[in-house]
């Protein structure tokens, strides 16, 4: 979200922005909901202000994602007990090289592969190592199974941190000045049961994706907000009229259709928080998870692409990062600062029609600067950040440039 806090901040200050009707989903639900407290564009801008000062205050992940007790008792018995286990043979993996294999034989490597239940790789020697740690596994085995047994009652590694609550409950955001603000609401969420893409309105009535209502039954909107956070796996999904909903991004990361064909708005503008180009990773891993995760990504960034490409052909002002500061994952007050300052100058750039160039090398000079450890590599990084500070053009400096090269401050 702090990239969007950066752009809307730019927008505020520096044009006639002053949005009626507000689409969003996942982090960006929050954000949304704030501002459509009020359709003041000055009160708008308030409330942008005392969000982004809370936000920005964030310095650890647990602020924003808490482990549930049975995550936090698995890391501790799984340390117990991971050393007492046999070492798996490197030379097993999950992968197969079509460089190594003819097609035949990679069809047939491909249809018979198992590692899991390949006994002749598990040595004689692993098998004392097992039996003579049982014991020892035995005492932590019987806790192991209440903490899964806690998992599966939890249905997430993680439940809100407390940001989560001082933003919905804590800040004097209230439901009611929300649909009493003559401002249009739409947040973005999935049915687990029936995969569709739902929004939930300013008034707790939820809507499909044609923007008909599929209940007259209002709800609080903080539950459709949590919903449309709620990422699988990371937190719980939300029960709303006998379904569970999940985050709104699994189906559809930037929801301009609803906002275009539906909302009626003069002009759109769309702030993407990912980067429309998918980073290469640097990680070769085929473990399961690690395949998972970024197949996932790599179906999320398709369907961006595709919503972005129809804005953009729809006349839609867009605003999106080309460089990935931070993971949805990660918490850290200078990453945080250096995302929103980012989001500032990007939309510095679109606004103005200049390159997007000038902010990625700023914004990649000061990640590294950030990374940098050493006194020689922080005094390189320093001085390559200065250059690419005065290189940019002024009307592209936000509040606060002259602090970049302060280690300290990111």
């Amino acid at each position: 979200m702090s990239f969007q806090l950066g752009a809307l901040r730019y927008l505020y200050d520096h044009s006639e922005f002053s949005p009626t009707s507000i689409v969003a989903t996942s982090a960006g639900a929050i954000l949304g909901a704030t501002l459509a407290q009020s359709i003041d564009r000055d009160e708008q801008s308030r409330l942008l202000r005392a969000l982004e000062e809370t936000w920005l205050a964030m310095d650890h992940p647990s602020q924003m994602f808490a482990e549930q007790a049975w995550f936090t008792k698995v890391q501790e018995q799984w340390e117990q007990i991971s050393h007492m286990l046999p070492e798996s043979d490197p030379g097993v993996g999950a992968d197969m090289d079509a460089t190594d294999s003819s097609t035949q034989e990679l069809v047939k490597e491909a249809l018979d592969f198992d590692p899991s239940v390949e006994a002749d790789d598990f040595k004689i020697s692993m098998a004392w190592q097992f039996l003579g740690a049982l014991p020892r596994i035995g005492k932590v085995g019987a806790g192991l199974a209440s903490t899964f047994r806690g998992a599966e009652r939890a249905a997430s590694a993680y439940r809100p941190g407390p940001i989560v609550h001082q933003l919905l409950f804590d800040s004097g955001f209230t439901s009611q000045a929300v649909r009493e603000s003559g401002m249009a609401l739409r947040v973005a969420m999935v049915g687990l049961k029936s995969g569709a893409l739902r929004f939930m309105r300013e008034d707790g009535i939820l809507v499909d994706e044609c923007d008909e209502p599929l209940t007259d039954t209002p709800v609080d909107l903080p539950l459709g907000i949590w919903a449309s956070c709620s990422i699988p796996g990371v937190f719980k999904p939300v029960r709303i009229h006998g379904e569970l909903y999940v985050d709104g991004g699994v189906r559809d990361n930037i929801p301009v259709t609803m906002a275009i064909d539906h909302m009626s708005a003069a002009r759109t503008y769309v702030i993407s928080s990912s980067p429309h180009e998918l980073a290469a990773t640097a990680s070769d891993s085929v473990d399961m998870v690690s395949v998972v995760t970024r197949s996932i990504a790599i179906l999320i960034d398709e369907t961006g692409r595709d919503e972005v490409g129809f804005a953009l052909q729809r006349g839609a002002l867009v605003v999106e990062p080309t460089i990935e500061v931070h993971t949805p994952m990660e918490v850290s007050a200078p990453l945080l600062r250096i995302n929103r300052d980012y989001g500032w100058m990007r939309t510095a750039e679109v606004m103005s029609g200049v390159s997007s160039g000038s902010s990625h090398e700023v914004t990649a000079a000061r990640l590294e600067l950030h990374r940098a450890e050493g006194n020689s590599t922080i005094r390189r990084c320093r001085k390559q950040l200065t250059k690419a500070i005065n290189s940019l053009n002024s009307t592209l400096r936000p509040e606060g440039w002259q602090e970049w090269a302060d280690l300290n401050t990111g």
